[in-house]
């Protein structure tokens, strides 16, 4: 990459002449885990585990699990009520976020490290593991140039844990002091209508819908996409003791086709930004 940047002696046999090729990278396309390695960041279940931003994660309470989750209000964990400098509470539109020469001191910080517990102890507060081989492209932006996978991160992602939390299968929590599980009756009854489905829905919109309860291998990308954006607000409606989780995922279902739309705006930019930040403020006063 380097070579091409500085130019390549080409022929182009339609003026039979010698030019220059130049090549850039500019972007760098991969689910988290991979970019993580790219990076050579951490990763998700680090402590600092974003590739954007500096959040902190914390750990489960009382619990020797090892692995970080990310809420934004951590004011009731109790590791972070015991220390009034932490931060209690992060804006979702004001997140610490990373630069490129913070990543790239940070990282070098790391690589130079003289000792291996040292190196270690740097990767941990920064989750950083040291110099990426892409950095040396003065092309790419660290970590513009590393935007998150949409596939992976929606519909492989949030649609699927939001499935699992409707019907109680997720990770074997309840709904706490809230009331979003759907009786076993009333799921089944939606994962049977959402198999029917596709004896009227023409197969060039897509492949079948599985049967939401019982297929767990027929599920893809593209089915919880399709199941999300048509299926879903159609079945779940009416379903929910209270009409605001109902709600909230329609919000979320608009903000997505939002982001699918063959054109997006400034404004709408703006109006995605700030309907993300409401839905995560909002899950979190659900969920947790």
């Amino acid at each position: 990459m380097l070579q091409l940047a500085i130019g390549v002696h080409t022929y182009d046999c339609l003026t039979d002449d010698f030019f220059a090729l130049r090549v850039f990278l500019l972007l760098v396309f991969s689910d988290i885990p991979a970019i993580s390695i790219i990076m050579r960041m951490k990763g998700h279940n680090a402590l600092v585990p974003c590739q954007m931003c500096n959040i902190h994660g914390i750990r489960i309470p009382d619990s020797r699990n090892l692995i970080h989750y990310v809420p934004l209000d951590r004011s009731h964990h109790p590791d972070v009520r015991s220390y009034p400098d932490t931060v209690q509470v992060y804006d979702p539109l004001s997140l610490p976020l990373r630069s490129h020469a913070q990543i790239l001191s940070q990282a070098r910080e790391v690589q130079s490290a003289l000792t291996g517990a040292e190196a270690e102890r740097l990767a941990k507060q920064y989750g950083i593991k040291g110099l990426p081989l892409l950095s040396a492209l003065d092309s790419l932006s660290f970590p513009a140039s590393f935007p998150y996978d949409f596939m992976h991160l929606i519909f492989e992602n949030v649609i699927k844990n939001l499935m699992n939390l409707w019907s109680g299968n997720y990770k074997d929590l309840d709904d706490g002091l809230e009331n979003y599980e759907l009786k076993s009756a009333i799921w089944e009854d939606i994962s049977a209508a959402s198999e029917e489905s596709g004896l009227y829905i023409p197969y060039v919109y897509g492949l079948r819908p599985p049967n939401v309860a019982s297929d767990k291998t027929s599920w893809t990308a593209d089915t919880r996409s399709f199941w999300m954006q048509y299926i879903g607000p159609v079945l779940l409606k009416g379903r929910f003791a209270q009409p605001k989780y109902y709600e909230h995922y329609l919000l979320f279902v608009h903000l997505v086709r939002k982001c699918l739309q063959w054109e997006v705006s400034s404004a709408d930019v703006q109006y995605i930004r700030e309907g993300f930040a409401q839905w995560v403020t909002t899950y979190e006063q659900c969920v947790y």
